[in-house]
């Protein structure tokens, strides 16, 4: 089997789950976030320091401007 591609800004990608240890804790709700948006195909805004994608969610949530950063390991690549 070969390597998965390598995700770059733009790329549009599928979320395909839930990274453990995520809670929703006040207002910031950010493992049912996660949940509305697994199956879900979304473009890749950029990447912090530590090589987790921006994902703007405001699609699925109806949020603008709402935002989730993501490992890849949980991204598959549907079209560069």
């Amino acid at each position: 089997m070969g390597a998965k591609p390598q995700i770059k800004i733009g790329d549009a990608v599928k979320l395909t789950g839930v990274p453990s240890g995520l809670t929703d804790a006040d207002a910031l709700m950010t493992k049912s976030a996660f949940e509305k948006c697994v199956g879900s195909e979304f473009q890749v805004a950029g990447f912090n320091d530590y090589g987790m994608a921006e994902i703007i969610i405001e699609s699925v949530t109806g949020n603008i401007g709402e935002t989730i950063w993501v490992e890849p390991q949980f991204l598959t690549v549907i079209s560069k």
